[in-house]
């Protein structure tokens, strides 16, 4: 099973506006969870894995039907790692109301001569959990274009990681806040985060100013 990865930068209009939970709608008993879908052979959603490391076979709920008569497409064999509003039900199926995707990228250092633009955000939460340093970041938009991505710019010494959130308004207005989930995959760095290593994120904030959040291994 290989965990999906993407372009260094993304190219939105607007993907932070990724929430497919319909607003005026109330939902039964459910949960929402960070997490991971997985697909089989033929490209089918199988099963939702939780950050506690829980696995169930999932189904749409007919909500989820109505509202998306077209079901999004996904590679076969593939990790996704996603917002979930789900209800668990009694015969250990999750039954899906919502699903959105994060940005989940594998941060890498800049190419040479690339400018690391910090265009300011707003850092709602960040926590670690299921092996992901996860956020939850809103961005001031309308409908235009941001370029969007995690940079690993680790300093030369440093006794574990440095992710630095880039984030470059291309063409856009500041508006209304627009949500954006992010969760960033740490096996790629089980060698350079070992116990008693820091983990740090760098993020641009309206409020803060350049906001650091460490966690320690």
């Amino acid at each position: 099973m290989k965990q999906t990865t993407s372009l260094l930068l993304f190219l939105l209009a607007l993907l932070c506006s990724c929430e497919d939970a319909m607003d005026d709608y109330r939902y039964p008993s459910v949960v929402t969870d960070y997490a991971c879908l997985f697909t089989d052979a033929a490209g089918e959603p199988s099963k939702l894995r939780l950050d506690n490391g829980c696995a169930y076979p999932i189904v749409y709920a007919d909500e989820y039907m109505e509202a998306h008569p077209q079901l999004p497409s996904y590679k076969a064999d593939t990790a996704y790692r996603v917002v979930s509003i789900y209800e668990l039900g009694s015969d250990s199926v999750a039954r899906i109301y919502s699903l959105s995707r994060t940005v989940s990228d594998i941060p890498t250092p800049l190419p040479t001569g690339v400018q690391l633009h910090q265009d300011p955000v707003y850092l709602q939460s960040i926590w670690l959990s299921g092996g992901y340093l996860n956020m939850v970041i809103e961005i001031k938009a309308l409908d235009g274009k941001h370029s969007i991505g995690f940079v690993d710019t680790t300093p030369e010494g440093m006794k574990g990681k440095e992710f630095t959130f880039y984030h470059k308004v291309i063409d856009d207005v500041e508006s209304y806040r627009q949500r954006l989930y992010g969760s960033i995959p740490l096996q790629p760095f089980d060698r350079e985060l070992q116990m008693g290593d820091t983990l740090r994120f760098v993020i641009r904030t309206y409020d803060e100013g350049m906001k650091r959040s460490e966690f320690y291994f």
